[in-house]
């Protein structure tokens, strides 16, 4: 036979099976679409060019690297499902006289015509819209509107021969199926039955055991970056337990129904439950998938919308001046203190002398902080603070009283063994505060205006606590103690500066001004720890901030079309397995009235399982997830709770709206 017979046949397969191929091709087009401006943005000079544009590449290139992950996976599931319903055709061709390497060969042909259609469809759309992304990114990060027109060569080759690879995987894979298929396994591929499966009640109980497990680390790491490792293994638990209950508990569930004989024993419940049980191993699998993919859109969606509302509120938060400056201090520590604090009086004024630039206030403070573990009584420092990850850390920052009086006008007076303590999140009680085998005497303030600003968010992650002890000796005397027991990692005295700028000053200056302060401090011998500016941090967090929505809301998006793909083809797959079925109650006396009763029964039964389970599982994530946001400076995390809150009510109309159109096919193909 000719190859032209095979492009023929190839296409016409194609447009005959066009209700299960038209939603994958449409779904191929969006990934490369997708693909390409990703890529495209992620190498993109202009963009690059941009304050913190560089950032925002780095995440994008990320971001890829995980699509790319998910492209594959989502592209062999769904083939499954496509592979399943052909297996009846390609029989069917094999006994009426064609070999199986012209099986190979024409769905080679048909997977050709899809790979082209998707790659150039895909990329001439992803061109397109590519400009319109570049054009959201700049406005995004308050940068100018750039003209022309910026065409990847790269980013098309990159995404054309990804693809090109997932493809041939494919071929591969769907001809080494058929090559070990006799014609009578692919004429009963689609119509395999299943064996009833055992209950198998230690999976039930483990996945139970599991699922609380990974519920159980979400609400308890206290830091998602110190407690990374953590935060994997309770998605691993949260994923391991979701498979294992849906695969396990549910055969237990159905059992179970089908041991109370009122609920089993009438028309609508007798017929799904029992069908239900031979099939839920392999129904249990794609049920799943849908959960665990839900979660993963609400959040990534939630994330997104919550960077998006998030205003540069969160920057002023952080940085209350124009300019933060940090000055580690170390030998005869009130001897440097003096020293430091004149030359970044000398240093800040020579430095607005050069960059044109008038300083409003200059304030400056003593500090240190280091971590510690509340105890009965006080704090403790134990020596595997940092490596002991199920150890709940609290902050301490201290300072002495004359920088406190003198930065923020109070009237505070210590004696020697005094101190003053502030807690934010969890108040200290007591009188008496023991810290590293010393006791003081302790009042607790309820306010220290000043001394906490710019810590309203980390408070969510750790406690904090405030401490105002009598002088720098006494400060220099803790941090001796804190660094007897935990070595290197200890914290040190630093000398914290605020510079105020003129309000007249602009971007470019109040950013030059930072550089030239930076050197100005390195050259006079002193050890800067950081001097940063207002401006640059808010171009970083608007860096930040788009490449996270961006890569957030394409994930999620992409993982929206997965799961209403995947849903589909389920409920379409299992309606050609169930029309014989269906056709024989109907000759044994059942009314098409009860057999829609029997399928809406059979549908609501599973379809709804994964969005209760999705809701339970974002609930329990939501303390984690708030954290995680507080990393990325969302200074108001309860917009995290209302994005979380509106994600899952969009899901769900989403979610109902697919049931609606899957049960109408459904039912149209058994009646």
């Amino acid at each position: 036979m000719s190859n032209r017979f095979y492009l023929k046949m190839a296409a016409d397969n194609i447009r005959k099976n066009g209700k299960v191929y038209l939603p994958f091709l449409i779904s191929c087009i969006c990934s490369v679409m997708v693909s390409y401006i990703m890529l495209a943005l992620s190498m993109s000079r202009g963009l690059g060019q941009i304050p913190g544009g560089n950032n925002m590449q780095l995440i994008l290139t990320l971001g890829n690297v995980v699509i790319s992950i998910f492209f594959a996976i989502f592209l062999f599931y769904t083939n499954s499902f496509l592979m399943k319903r052909r297996k009846k055709e390609f029989g069917v061709y094999n006994i009426l006289g064609m070999d199986k390497k012209h099986i190979q060969k024409l769905i080679m042909y048909e997977t050709m015509y899809i790979a082209s259609i998707s790659i150039v469809v895909g990329l001439l759309t992803g061109i397109i819209l590519n400009k319109v992304c570049v054009l959201v990114i700049r406005r995004m990060m308050d940068a100018t509107v750039s003209l022309g027109f910026e065409l990847s060569p790269a980013s098309m080759i990159g995404s054309s021969l990804l693809f090109a690879t997932f493809f041939l995987l494919l071929l591969g894979y769907n001809t080494y199926q058929v090559h070990l298929a006799n014609p009578i396994e692919l004429l009963r591929g689609g119509n395999v039955g299943e064996k009833e499966p055992k209950t198998k009640w230690i999976m039930a109980v483990l996945g139970s055991g599991f699922l609380g497990a990974g519920y159980y680390l979400a609400l308890t790491i206290q830091s998602p970056m110190t407690g990374m490792p953590l935060v994997f293994l309770a998605v691993l638990l949260v994923i391991a337990g979701t498979y294992l209950l849906f695969t396990a508990g549910s055969i237990v569930a159905l059992k179970l129904l089908r041991k109370n004989s009122t609920y089993y024993y009438q028309i609508k419940h007798f017929i799904p439950v029992s069908g239900m049980i031979y099939r839920m191993k392999k129904n249990a699998v794609g049920l799943a998938n849908i959960c665990v993919m839900s979660v993963g859109v609400i959040l990534l969606l939630s994330i997104a919308v919550s960077l998006y509302v998030t205003s540069d509120e969160s920057i002023h938060a952080q940085y209350p001046s124009n300019v933060i400056a940090e000055i580690k201090l170390s030998g005869d520590i009130p001897e440097a203190e003096k020293q430091v604090k004149s030359e970044l009086q000398q240093a800040a004024e020579r430095t607005a002398a050069e960059t044109q630039v008038e300083i409003d206030s200059i304030s400056s403070y003593t500090s240190l902080s280091f971590p510690a573990v509340l105890v009965q009584g006080g704090f403790d420092v134990p020596e595997d603070i940092y490596s002991n990850q199920t150890t709940k850390i609290s902050s301490l920052y201290f300072i002495d009283q004359n920088n406190y009086n003198s930065l923020f006008g109070g009237n505070v007076s210590l004696n020697a063994n005094e101190v003053y303590l502030h807690g934010t999140g969890k108040e200290y009680e007591g009188t008496s505060l023991s810290l590293m085998g010393e006791q003081y005497q302790a009042t607790v303030m309820k306010d220290m205006k000043g001394f906490v600003t710019g810590q309203s968010t980390v408070s969510t992650i750790v406690d904090i606590y405030y401490i105002i002890v009598n002088d720098v000796e006494m400060l220099q005397k803790i941090e001796q103690q804190q660094r007897a027991i935990i070595g290197k990692s200890a914290g040190a005295i630093h000398v914290s500066a605020r510079i105020d700028l003129d309000k007249e000053t602009g971007n470019e200056q109040e950013r030059n001004f930072g550089n030239i302060l930076s050197g100005k401090l390195e050259a006079a011998g002193i050890d800067v720890s950081v001097v940063d500016t207002r401006v640059s941090a808010g171009e970083k967090f608007r860096a930040l901030r788009s490449g996270v929505l961006f890569v957030g809301m394409n994930l999620g998006i992409l993982l929206l079309m997965a799961t209403v793909l995947i849903i589909y083809y389920k409920q379409i797959s299992e309606a050609y397995d169930d029309k014989d079925r269906y056709s024989i109650m109907r000759k044994v006396g059942l009314s098409l009235k009860e057999i829609k009763g029997v399928i809406r029964s059979q549908i609501l039964t599973v379809f709804f399982l994964p969005l209760i389970a999705t809701g339970v599982h974002a609930a329990f994530t939501f303390p984690l997830m708030k954290k995680l946001m507080v990393v990325v400076m969302l200074d108001s995390t309860q917009w995290f709770l209302y994005c979380m809150a509106a994600s899952y009510t969009v899901f769900a109309i989403v979610y109902v709206l697919i049931y609606m159109v899957t049960a109408r096919a459904y039912y149209k193909i058994v009646s």
